[in-house]
């Protein structure tokens, strides 16, 4: 008789449902009746070794997380800045963000006590100050030169840009190939932490609304608001629409500081 695994059930439940996973498919992933899954979630029965290591990996959570006995502190939500009436998160965006904040987390831990230097842009300025006083000082903090990118992508450009100041750039369109991040649904997020800011943008899109992604991302580490975005509009006309100067004012004045974006 296979050995029986002695979770906690309500953790079980939570690990579940923060993986926005339905009982009946949470039921399919280790082949039993929906009946079970809420039998295990109530502690009326427990599952075998075996389906709470698939239920554990299902739900992107440690094996022995679901052992403990109370449900522990999870990553806070990232603020929500997308636009009124976008629909709820995915379990794939879900499942990305928590990635991004492990790993954030985990970087920031160590450079606080390594004792690396604080980056002194990450909020330096906040919603009240000019888009165009904030757009320079990226632009110069970056040291970005539009002469510089004429035979490569910007895209590229800037991401390097960036990361050689200390900001970490993630950029991909799926969290596995069974759960891919709809462009709709998130285009980026940032994390604004003083000793490891993130970027996350959904590669989904195509190059220049990937810029644009990133430089509303940028934005929102100056003003120290981590959160997380979707239809981030270019409001520059096409011959014009890679200068960083235009790029960022119109950015940063028509998305980041409208008030159901903030």
């Amino acid at each position: 008789m296979a050995e029986r695994a002695n979770i906690t059930p309500k953790v079980l439940k939570w690990a579940r449902e923060t993986a926005k996973i339905s009982v009946p498919d949470a039921a399919a992933k280790v082949s039993v009746k929906e009946e079970k899954i809420e039998e295990w979630e109530i502690g009326k029965s427990m599952p075998t070794i075996r389906q709470a290591k698939i239920l554990a990996n299902a739900y992107q959570r440690s094996f022995a997380i679901l052992f403990l006995p109370e449900i522990p502190n999870d990553f806070q939500p990232l603020q929500d800045f997308r636009k009124k009436g976008s629909e709820d998160l995915s379990t794939a965006t879900l499942f990305i963000v928590r990635e991004i904040q492990q790993k954030q987390a985990w970087i920031s831990e160590e450079n606080r006590e390594n004792e690396v230097e604080r980056l002194p842009f990450v909020g330096k300025f906040s919603k009240s100050d000019l888009p165009e006083t904030i757009a320079q000082d990226i632009l110069q903090t970056l040291e970005i030169n539009p002469l510089d990118y004429q035979n490569q992508e910007p895209i590229k450009y800037w991401i390097e840009k960036s990361e050689n100041k200390g900001i970490f750039i993630s950029r991909t369109s799926f969290f596995h190939s069974h759960l891919i991040i709809d462009k709709d649904e998130i285009q980026g997020f940032a994390i604004a932490d003083p000793y490891a800011p993130f970027i996350f943008i959904n590669s989904a899109d195509w190059n220049a609304p990937q810029l644009f992604t990133l430089a509303h991302e940028l934005a929102h580490i100056w003003i120290a608001t981590s959160g997380i975005s979707n239809h981030i509009t270019p409001n520059i006309i096409d011959e014009d629409k890679y200068h960083p100067v235009e790029l960022f004012c119109n950015e940063i004045a028509a998305n980041v500081f409208m008030p159901e974006t903030i």
